[in-house]
């Protein structure tokens, strides 16, 4: 009897042992062949700078509450847009805020939902971006209700939101 409980026993010390590893770096498989190449970066780590995230989040807030004058702290003087329109801008932080207000004013309300954020790092770029995940309900002046899933890639150079790449899919 002694030894059937030694030989449960052991496993379940064994199993118990856990290698508690604090380290986020990601070792890196060189026997994976895989069918593509990134053009762009495939060398990214997860960021530490949560100060990126309150600023992206910030101005999803920003739009959600009609305050886009506060832009001015955290967009950069130069800002690229790809709009998930397929259009592709490249505007003074100005420009930026008084096309964002425009849109803005013609709503009564809109309310964000996050689903999800991820702050990346690229190594090889040396560029810091920040992805949201997150439903929005735009209700205009008119009455009309327009609700979509959004993803949102946001770049960060020096604290500033220098470029914002949106893509767009309509609820059911």
């Amino acid at each position: 009897m002694k030894k059937c409980i030694l030989l449960l026993a052991a496993p379940l010390l064994i199993m118990s042992c856990k290698n508690e590893s604090t380290s986020t770096d990601v070792k890196k498989d060189s026997t994976v062949t895989y069918p593509y190449q990134a053009t762009y970066s495939s060398d990214w780590s997860i960021s530490t700078n949560t100060k990126n995230t309150q600023t992206v989040l910030q101005s999803y807030k920003d739009w959600e509450t009609d305050k886009l004058s506060n832009g001015n702290s955290y967009l950069a003087d130069t800002m690229r847009i790809d709009s998930w329109t397929g259009d592709q801008m490249k505007l003074t932080k100005d420009s930026t805020l008084h096309l964002w207000q425009k849109y803005r004013d013609s709503l009564s309300s809109s309310k964000i939902t996050v689903l999800a954020w991820i702050n990346l790092h690229s190594n090889d770029k040396n560029q810091d971006w920040v992805s949201v995940w997150y439903t929005q309900t735009d209700t205009y002046k008119s009455g009309k209700i327009d609700s979509a899933f959004y993803q949102d890639d946001n770049r960060i150079k020096d604290g500033k939101i220098n470029y914002v790449s949106t893509k767009k899919q309509g609820m059911k």
